[in-house]
């Protein structure tokens, strides 16, 4: 009984940080493309620090989620399974999307304290993927996660999501209307 009560602490710990994670970004998407947007003005309210910190909770969210599944003997993951997409029998696709939507976030999110040495414009041009790199974890989450057909994830979900794909799709939208024009 102790052993599956020590492991079932695993699962749960990388459901709760899985949704967080999620959360977390769709938070830090939104307030990043609101700022990216010219939405909000330039001497009002600073929201840096706060797309910074939600950002960074993000990936501790992000990492915890993946390790605590190497403590769960029940799926019995190695650290390839949850470290290289199709390397596990598990999940498929849906599986894999989260690792690269994971890879992507991490490596994103921390090439901000090297934008000097990438350059700024070209760190922006990269950091653009961010949003992709979220779309990847909301499939993952919707195509095998636990809670994905859980009436509280799917309301907390939209309620975080929405915003931020509304301004996706208001950034985009001008890309899109000029490519259809030429």
């Amino acid at each position: 009984m102790t052993v599956l009560a020590d492991t079932h602490v695993f699962w749960i710990t990388s459901r709760a940080a899985g949704v967080v994670a999620l959360l977390a970004a769709s938070a830090a998407v939104t307030i990043g493309l609101l700022m990216g947007g010219r939405m909000v003005k330039r001497r009002g309210l600073d929201l840096r620090a706060v797309h910074e910190a939600l950002s960074l909770a993000t990936l501790i969210a992000l990492v915890v989620h993946a390790v605590a599944l190497l403590g769960d003997s029940f799926i019995g993951f190695s650290l390839a399974d949850i470290a290289i997409p199709f390397a596990s029998g598990y999940g498929g696709v849906w599986m894999a999307a989260g690792i690269v939507g994971g890879w992507m976030l991490l490596i994103l999110g921390l090439s901000y304290y090297a934008r000097a040495r990438i350059g700024v414009a070209r760190w922006r041009a990269l950091h653009r993927f961010t949003a992709l790199a979220w779309l990847l974890g909301i499939g993952h989450a919707l195509g095998m996660g636990t809670d994905a057909g859980a009436a509280w994830f799917v309301l907390g979900l939209v309620a975080t999501a929405a915003p931020a794909i509304a301004l996706l799709g208001v950034r985009l939208a001008p890309a899109v209307s000029t490519a259809v024009r030429a």
